[in-house]
């Protein structure tokens, strides 16, 4: 799918996440995690600096509050998966967050790009 130049970035950091995912939800991943963290936080940073102004300026407090807690939700089961724990459940919420952002978020959000915002 062609995705908007400004989402264009964070849509191809998602293969690195999916990816992830899959290792998290096969066990024994905690080095992987703990080498993308960084790029991880950063991902998120990014989508919640750039993204979730246009959807409070555009009437979508839903979409920005779903991102928001889930980008909570995961940083807490990352922080478990790093311990040993709930390795196969961050993984799974990773790949279901990013499948939300890729098939609800980010269509919902083009349009407000070609409003003329940032």
């Amino acid at each position: 799918m062609k995705r908007h130049p400004h989402l264009v970035p964070l849509s191809r950091e998602h293969h690195a996440a999916l990816r992830l995912g899959r290792q998290l939800i096969a066990g024994g991943a905690c080095a992987a995690l703990r080498r993308e963290s960084g790029a991880l936080a950063a991902h998120f940073a990014e989508e919640e600096r750039s993204l979730l102004p246009l959807l409070e300026t555009h009437g979508r407090p839903d979409l920005a509050a779903r991102l928001r807690r889930e980008h909570d939700q995961l940083n807490t089961l990352f922080a478990a998966a790093l311990r040993g724990e709930r390795e196969a459940e961050a993984g799974q919420a990773l790949i279901a967050h990013v499948r939300f952002e890729e098939g609800e978020l980010f269509p919902a959000i083009e349009p407000m790009f070609d409003g003329g915002l940032p």
